[in-house]
């Protein structure tokens, strides 16, 4: 049985106009999606931005959803980062108020590091924790970090840290990978990174997403990975997964977060939602975006397609 698994939102971080977080909106995002079947929610990884904001930023924020009552044992925290130390001081704050995990993405910048390279940056920040009990989800997305975390890596890492590497999330976008890893290594909870390939990795034996679809698709996402063992029974459930597949086809036609962001200023009727850091580019005039026009079509389709039972 895995240590972790579930549904999880990889959650989108609003801003103020003056690019500084938006915790009042930030903490309401967080409660509504929570009320639509999701096993928890994953903070500042690549779709909160997480890579454009310091420690500081990260830790204030998290303590103001805490103050306001969000569970810690719900939170996944992306504390991952270039700096060593910024790594260790953010993960050493998510043990001490008992998130549920840390996802660490391998340090980044630097090309064509080593195995042994990646292994000593994950080993200083799980022994500086100093948390014998304290679960690490590996990030694997060599797209954005240029580290690819292979089998060698987890194999070391798991032989060296039994009880604290626990699994990892792979957005690659690459099925057969995700499936060789799920295959070899038992009881390892390997969560795909992408809401349309979910599925087809929970029926081998994944342990679910980690995605930022689920901001518009917790609903969604959840009802058909909570309930893929009786998908024989649900009429419909081929539909659902349809459904899925169109809303992830459009999020990738674009840049996802400012995609999101936009889709947020209209279906919340909040223009603040359309802020991003840069290097980002917001999308003008959303309300005329073809991409969000068919977003905010497929989405009020969730309601009427899962069962109210979920």
């Amino acid at each position: 049985m895995f240590k972790i698994s579930g549904v999880y939102c990889a959650v989108l971080t609003p801003l103020n106009s003056n690019l500084s977080i938006n915790n009042n909106l930030h903490l309401r995002h967080c409660q509504s999606l929570m009320q639509k079947g999701l096993d928890g929610l994953t903070i500042f990884g690549t779709n909160g931005e997480g890579s454009s904001f310091s420690v500081e930023q990260k830790i204030h924020s998290i303590e103001f959803l805490l103050e306001n009552r969000v569970d810690p044992s719900s939170l996944i925290i992306g504390s991952g980062s270039s700096s060593l130390e910024d790594a260790i001081e953010l993960t050493k704050f998510t043990a001490k108020i008992q998130a549920k995990a840390s996802l660490l993405i391998p340090a980044f910048y630097f090309k064509n590091v080593t195995d042994d390279g990646v292994i000593n940056y994950y080993r200083n920040v799980i022994e500086q924790t100093g948390d014998n009990n304290f679960k690490f989800l590996l990030y694997n997305i060599p797209q954005h970090s240029g580290v690819t975390i292979n089998f060698n890596i987890i194999e070391n890492l798991l032989k060296l840290y039994p009880n604290n590497v626990v699994g990892l999330k792979d957005s690659t976008g690459n099925m057969d990978n995700m499936l060789q890893t799920i295959k070899y290594f038992n009881d390892f909870a390997v969560f795909c990174g992408n809401g349309a390939m979910a599925l087809h990795t929970s029926r081998r034996g994944g342990a679910g997403a980690i995605t930022g679809d689920a901001n518009i698709t917790a609903k969604l996402l959840s009802f058909i990975i909570h309930n893929f063992k009786k998908e024989k029974e649900i009429d419909n459930f081929n539909d659902l997964q349809i459904l899925i597949e169109n809303i992830r086809n459009v999020l990738s036609s674009h840049e996802q977060i400012s995609l999101l962001k936009a889709y947020y200023s209209i279906a919340d009727n909040m223009k603040e939602w359309n802020n991003v850091m840069p290097p980002l580019k917001r999308i003008d005039n959303p309300s005329n975006n073809k991409q969000v026009t068919a977003l905010l079509d497929l989405v009020r389709q969730i309601d009427t397609l899962v069962p109210p039972s979920s």
